[in-house]
């Protein structure tokens, strides 16, 4: 490639990059142009005020029982660097800055999984528009572990002579700040017994200590709270998101239906088919002779899913690239392993669904170059776009407009200004949204 090819090449990368800039700021103009508190963020804001820095920076709640790091980052900045009226703005734009390192590291960054210029456009395109990429995770730092998830993955398949001290950075930031990092760890390994590079061992290693340490950290936390804290004369019920090994119908007709189904048709097509038929779900899961139907469909679905994937390795030519797709079908069922059983909720949608989801879409946007047999690479390029086809209708979906346009919120200088007159005024910010079960 000579100079000429590679400069307009990246001019063309540079453009797209504008292009996902300002897709990202059609999607919800309000959230950054007023910020927001979402969900716990604004109590982590004000409990972060109240401690020391160290204390702030190491916050562990109760409930997930592990380091949310980068959300003790990010109340750590609003409380102290910024004043409660501009201190929303800290978890967005945070949150944005993320989304973009994850654009350029598949834009711009040699990689195992994105060689082609056509896997590189569609797999920063995806990211920001797949179904799965859903309201209830979008520009908030408390799911802000997902998008980490991502960018591990991006990192995990970059080239050694790419990997740099912003990416071991991003890693030990990842690894600490949730368990989806934490997965990458014996994959790292792997590359680098294949490939014997010094990056891929410095890699490792910031996985293995901070997996140890977030793994501590579940232990000693399991074994000293317990799962009902009496405080005075009212209980405070805290998640249960202690491992359990129980598997219900539901659970597996709600991971197929929110992991692989809404992976490639997303939720406004199943909404409409739905209402379409006049079908109640409520009822539908109630009736026993329904659910069993449901859950014998997927776990038929699941099986060809298995066994469609040792053909489609098959199908694969080099050994290397068969390496990567094994390493991508490992990490998906670990991802999937740990959102089944860890989770603390029997309907697997949102925030669960989102990275298992996208290592699938990933797999097959793999597939569509690797795979030596016509009709693999066809069939895959064809779910690929069926992606981004409903992922473009969900984008700004009507039914879920309320998580990007926050409607009827009250004014939040107004809340501010009542809130420093008043140190017990309670302050209104944007609500947490009831989930739907086809979200």
């Amino acid at each position: 490639m000579d100079y000429r090819e590679f400069f307009f090449k990246n001019n063309f990368l540079k453009i797209f990059l504008i292009f996902l800039i300002l897709l990202s700021y059609y999607r919800s103009p309000f959230i950054f142009i007023n910020g927001r508190f979402f969900s716990g963020d604004l109590t982590y804001h004000f409990l972060s005020s109240n401690l020391s820095f160290f204390d702030s920076l190491t916050y562990v709640d109760f409930s997930p029982r592990y380091m949310l790091l980068i959300s003790n980052i990010s109340s750590l900045i609003s409380s102290r660097l910024f004043d409660l009226k501009h201190a929303q703005y800290v978890s967005v734009y945070l949150c944005f800055l993320i989304y973009l390192r994850i654009f350029y590291q598949i834009l711009f960054k040699n990689s195992y999984l994105f060689k082609k210029d056509y896997q590189k456009y569609l797999g920063a395109l995806i990211c920001l528009v797949a179904p799965v990429m859903s309201f209830e995770i979008w520009l908030n730092v408390i799911n802000l572990q997902v998008y980490l998830g991502i960018l591990g993955l991006v990192i995990l398949f970059v080239k050694e002579e790419e990997n740099n001290n912003i990416d071991y950075f991003l890693l030990i930031i990842g690894a600490l700040s949730g368990i989806y990092v934490c997965l990458l760890t014996p994959l790292f390994l792997l590359k680098y017994l294949v490939k014997k590079n010094p990056s891929n061992l410095i890699c490792f290693l910031i996985l293995f200590f901070c997996s140890l340490i977030q793994f501590v950290l579940i232990f000693y936390y399991s074994m000293k709270v317990n799962p009902i804290e009496v405080v005075g004369s009212s209980a405070l019920t805290l998640n249960n998101t202690s491992l359990t090994l129980s598997l219900s119908k539901f659970e597996i007709i709600s991971y197929y239906y929110n992991v692989v189904v809404r992976a490639f048709i997303g939720s406004s097509i199943p909404i409409y088919l739905v209402s379409f038929f006049e079908i109640n779900l409520s009822s539908t899961f109630f009736n026993e002779d329904h659910k069993n139907l449901l859950f014998v469909s997927s776990i038929t679905s699941l099986i060809v899913l298995i066994f469609s994937s040792l053909f489609f390795f098959i199908s694969i030519g080099s050994k290397k690239e068969k390496l990567i797709y094994f390493s991508l079908i490992v990490l998906f069922i670990f991802v999937s392993l740990v959102v089944i059983f860890g989770g603390d909720t029997y309907s697997l949608h949102g925030r669960y669904a989102c990275l298992p989801a996208m290592i699938l879409i990933f797999t097959f946007l793999y597939l569509s170059n690797e795979s030596k047999i016509k009709w693999v690479r066809l069939f895959s390029l064809f779910l690929i776009t069926l992606t981004i086809v409903s992922g473009l209708i969900d984008f700004r979906y009507k039914k879920f407009i309320s998580y990007l346009d926050c409607i009827n919120c009250p004014n939040w200088s107004e809340e501010v200004r009542k809130y420093k007159l008043d140190k017990n005024y309670k302050l209104k910010n944007w609500p947490y949204h009831k989930k739907y079960l086809l979200n």
